[in-house]
């Protein structure tokens, strides 16, 4: 009888201690934030991409024009500076393949000046890209970004790695980006990561280090500066103004001749905001060993690069916590 009753006690004490595990694991758990970096839980996806019509694209003029008249035929002078160009170009004046290239390398520079104007802003920037042939998921990341007195960004994922948070600031000397995982993963320590290495570099194709949108605006102007010097080589035409993000925008469609003048693209659609110059949309083709593929085959398979900004605020009230290591709410 003793015996007895001393196992049904020990029987209780083992029930009483296993739920007490349960409930303190329950806690444990529930005391993560679903969503790090204690910010909305809004689910946002990629922006809806507009129609481009290539089969109207405008036939680019030559530099003179001959403009016939009753006395006799004279040949008017065309502007082709650089306020010229962007004047005519503002008037809707078809321009020659390299009058765009020049109209388009103004508004970048144009955009450049404008976003580096602000010290901090931010923006949610959408993307796909190819990586070793392979077209990742879209992604849609929130981001903060600082210009001074350090450069800085933080990245929140909303879509893909859900609620994964990335931070680099020119600040900390390791220059190293700091990882903190999101889903399942959150409860595992963030990782220090060389923003150049491999294990970084395989999920992207550009590094932290040029993110937002002064990175991507030069990226572009390294391509258009040296289209405006080799004087040639690649087609490069407006097609009719498109809406995206709410915002008005100029489209630029660029075709390289052949791969010995562009090894890496074929072919490029933007749309640059006609008020603050900024690339809001960006999709990049690459070269196909098929030459017998029909146009959207073609795009389909080359495709290597889809990139797009929405929702940009540049009144904002970021501060130095923002881009630290130690704010508790990313929990790095």
């Amino acid at each position: 009888m003793p015996k007895t009753q001393s196992r049904n006690s020990s029987g209780r004490r083992n029930l009483v201690a296993a739920f007490i595990t349960v409930v303190s694991v329950g806690v444990l758990y529930s005391s993560f934030d679903p969503v790090p970096a204690g910010e909305d839980t809004l689910t946002r996806t990629a922006p809806v991409i507009p129609d481009f019509d290539e089969s109207s694209v405008p036939t680019p003029i030559e530099p003179d024009l001959e403009i016939a008249t009753e006395a006799d035929t004279v040949v008017a002078e065309v502007d082709t500076s650089d306020e010229g160009i962007r004047r005519r170009a503002v008037a809707g004046e078809t321009l020659s393949d390299m009058e765009s290239v020049r109209f388009c390398t103004l508004l970048l520079k144009d955009g450049l000046r404008f976003i580096e104007s602000y010290n901090t802003y931010t923006v949610t920037f959408h993307r796909e890209e190819r990586i070793d042939g392979d077209m990742k998921s879209q992604q849609s990341i929130d981001m903060k970004v600082q210009h001074g007195p350090h450069f800085a960004v933080y990245m929140k994922w909303l879509t893909g790695e859900k609620g994964q948070q990335v931070l680099y600031s020119d600040e900390y000397d390791d220059g190293c980006m700091v990882v903190k995982f999101g889903g399942f993963r959150r409860l595992l320590p963030a990782l220090r990561i060389d923003p150049s290495s491999s294990v970084a570099m395989a999920e992207t194709r550009y590094p932290v280090t040029e993110a937002g949108m002064a990175g991507m605006i030069k990226q572009i102007l390294t391509h258009r500066e040296a289209d405006i010097k080799r004087n040639g080589g690649l087609s490069c035409v407006r097609l009719a103004d498109k809406e995206f993000d709410g915002r008005n925008c100029y489209c630029f469609l660029m075709k390289y001749d052949s791969q010995d003048i562009n090894k890496t693209y074929r072919k490029t659609i933007m749309l640059i905001d006609a008020e603050r110059h900024l690339p809001v949309m960006v999709r990049n083709f690459t070269w196909s060993a098929d030459g017998n593929l029909a146009d959207a085959e073609l795009d389909a398979e080359t495709l290597i690069e889809d990139y797009s900004f929405t929702e940009l605020e540049v009144e904002t009230d970021l501060v130095a916590q923002d881009f630290s290591r130690d704010n508790p709410a990313y929990r790095m």
